[in-house]
Parts: C-alpha cells; structure tokens; sequence
C-alpha cells in the first residue's frame, strides 16, 4: 500500500469510497471487543486497508484548523474527523449537541462541510488539509510502527507547529479564497445552544441542584408556617393604636377536638368612584343605621371597624377595607362579603379573579338607590341588590337590617359563631 493510503484522512476517504466504514475498537487489538460508542472507542481498524493496524483515535490528521476568536488552530484527530463524517446528515444544532454530549471536537459549518465534501471525492482540495509531504510520512510510521507511535505523535505536533502556517499558504497558493470569504471566515463563530453552554463540553448532571432547591423549599416554608401562628395570634391583618381594648372575635367554627383563636371577619368595599359606599360613610350604614352621601373628595382612613350585635353570632366585630393589596394568604378565610358595583376590574387583584366564582365562596352585595338600574353584570352574579332609598332616610335602618341578616345567616351556615353576650 502507497505511503499515503496510510495516512488517517486517506483511509477514512478510501474506506467512503469502498463503503467498507471502519470500525470502533475499545483497544489496539484488532479482534478485541467492537464499539459503537465513539467516546468509549480508542481506535480504528479499516476492512477497505487489512494491512493497516488499528489506528488510535488520538492519531492528528492533516486537517488544520485557523485560529479565530472563538476557535483553537491547530490540526485535529481522527476522532473528531471520523465523527463528523458519522454526523454528516445531522443539523447544526445537533450536530453540536452530540459533540457535546461525546466530548469531541465540533468544527464549524465551513471546515465540517469541506471536510465531508473531500471524504466524499467530491472535491479534491481543501483550504483546511495540507499536503502529504512530511505529515504522511510521520503517519505511516505510525502506523506500520505501533510501537514508535507516541514518537511519531510527538513528531507530528513539533514539525506540525514549525510549517503548519508555511503549508497552509502553499495550499491557498494552490486555491486562491476570494478576499470577501476571508472575511467572513474570520469572524465566523462556533454556534452553541443551551447544552453547550450550561454544560460546556462534557455533560454535568444537575440533579442534586433541584433536590437541594427542594429541600431548602421545604425547610423556608415549614420556618414561614412556624412563625405565621404567633403573629396571628397577635391579631388580624390590621391594626392602629386606636384600636386596643377588648373585643370579642368571630371565625369559622373549629373541628370537633380543635381550639382556635377566632378572628374578626373581613368585609370587602367597591373603591369604584360611582360605589354608594366608601370607607368614610360605610360605618354609618352598617353600624348606625343611616346613609349618609359620601363626599365628593373624601380623605377616609383605609380601614374601618363595624361593631355588630347579632342575635344569631352575638356581638362580632367586622373589618372593613376597600383593598386587598395588604392581604396576606390566610386572610381570604376571613373575607365574608364583597360589595361591588358590577366592575370586574376590582376583583383583578381578588384571590378569585372569576366573579363567579367568588360569589360563590363570599356573599355579594351590590347597593344601589331605589328606580335606579342594576347593572346586568350584577343580574349575571350571585349578588344581591340592596336598594337604599334617596330621599326617606327613616328606611334605612331597616334595609341595613335586612342586608345583616341576609349576611349572618349565610356565615351561620359556613360555621361562623360569635362568642359573648350582645353589646346593650
């Protein structure tokens, strides 16, 4: 066999051309075990060349690459050769991929695409292969001489790094590259997905980093449960030094065998402009009985407390706010009712975005003055209409108390129990 049959890229062609692919071998012996993983192989036997020995994988080839930016220069193995005629047919992205996930050496879409042309026959020359001269013959005792291998190897690198650039010109001498190319094969860049750069060239199980996110989880949530009890025991979401004192709270009825603390309920107000109550007239209304306008400009504090006599929960004191945005999780057990306008807008920052399916978790009130309309999205809910009369105020203590007992009996029904005698 000719001297530069037994160079690697000249076997790897022959072999092409033969259809006779070489196969992987896990050791320099050419009947040991065959693979066909090529990060396990560490060698090649050709079928097409018999009396060539396997041949290492390791073993550098004339295929030179240029040095760029994001590219080392320098003549690559035949692992990496081989491997790209392998993925030939694959996509860029995979190809990438599977280099990766091999630990082998990607080429760029250039140098992979005239490394598979040259193997193919299609063409004869290439800016990226240098001439037998020196490099083959280096090879051949390689691969006649097993034993002078690594001698050889060494040999390769050293002469390859004193006349690789003076090879390369005489292989442009031979083909000229239009200028236009030359630059744009010196910004050319590898491509790279999400594998290539989270796990770089070898593949790194992060298992233990989800398992460790888990537990840390686990333990910051089970801290949070620990240390939310004493706070709620402290009292509800709102408090103002104006607020001490005694006071009997209401909550859902506790489990047969459980003792809870009870909690004052919440009472959610419309902030819509056109809503008939506000925070600066709804205590009068709920508590005394009496509608009184609200101010155009009002400045009304952000909370408010309705203290109620009940016959059915005893006495209860309500919490009245007209935002949610100080809520936390476990006060939306607390909320008994929503008054509302028909915007759906106010429900955006709501637990339950879903109108439907907030009234039907809370009782719904929309109050509105006696003859005027009531907003067909209204009609649509489980809301009911509490009509306030415009001019007799005398009525109002009875609608008020229309509207408590409608709310009392729905909280009667889902558990909630006041505690102590009604305030005289």
């Amino acid at each position: 066999m000719a001297d530069n049959m037994a160079d690697p890229l000249r076997l790897l062609r022959h072999a092409v051309a033969e259809h006779a692919m070489p196969t992987m071998l896990t050791s320099a012996d050419p009947s040991g075990p065959v693979t066909d993983d090529i990060s396990t192989a560490t060698h090649l036997i050709f079928p097409a060349d018999a009396s060539v020995a396997p041949l290492s994988l390791s073993t550098p080839t004339r295929f030179v690459r240029k040095a760029g930016p994001n590219t080392a220069g320098g003549a690559i193995d035949l692992r990496a050769a081989y491997f790209c005629w392998l993925c030939r047919d694959e996509n860029v992205a995979q190809y990438i991929a599977l280099c990766g996930e091999k630990d082998v050496v990607n080429l760029t879409f250039l140098e992979r695409a005239s490394l598979v042309t040259w193997l193919e026959g299609a063409d004869e020359q290439s800016d990226y292969i240098v001439s037998d001269t020196g490099t083959a013959a280096a090879t051949a005792q390689a691969v006649s001489e097993p034993k002078a291998a690594a001698a050889a190897a060494t040999t390769l690198k050293t002469a390859g790094a004193e006349g690789v650039e003076a090879k390369v010109a005489a292989a442009r001498v031979k083909r000229p590259v239009d200028p236009r190319l030359e630059r744009t094969y010196a910004i050319e860049r590898v491509l790279v997905n999400r594998n290539t750069v989270l796990r770089g060239i070898k593949q790194t199980d992060f298992s233990y980093v989800r398992k460790e996110a888990t537990e840390s989880f686990i333990r910051s949530h089970n801290r949070s449960a620990s240390g939310a009890q004493p706070a709620r025991q402290r009292g509800g979401p709102y408090h103002t030094s104006s607020q001490r004192g005694p006071s009997t709270v209401a909550g859902p009825a506790p489990s047969s065998g459980q003792s809870t603390k009870r909690r004052d309920p919440i009472i959610l107000l419309s902030p819509s402009a056109s809503s008939l109550l506000t925070m600066s007239n709804v205590k009068d209304f709920l508590e005394r009985g009496t509608y009184v306008a609200a101010p155009p400009s009002s400045s009304a504090v952000n909370i408010q407390m309705i203290n109620r006599n009940s016959n059915r929960l005893g006495q209860v004191r309500f919490v009245v706010v007209d935002s949610c945005e100080r809520f936390k999780p476990d006060y939306w057990d607390r909320v008994v009712a929503v008054f509302t306008t028909g915007q759906a807008w106010q429900f955006k920052l709501y637990k339950w975005h879903n109108p439907h399916e907030l009234f039907q978790r809370v009782k719904g009130f929309c109050v509105t003055f006696s003859g005027d309309p009531v907003p067909e999205s209204v009609r649509a809910w489980n809301v009911d209409v509490v009509q306030v009369d415009k001019v007799h105020r005398f009525r109002d203590r009875e609608t008020v108390e229309g509207l408590w007992d409608v709310l009392e009996k729905w909280m009667e029904a889902r558990g909630w129990s006041g505690k102590g005698k009604p305030v005289s």
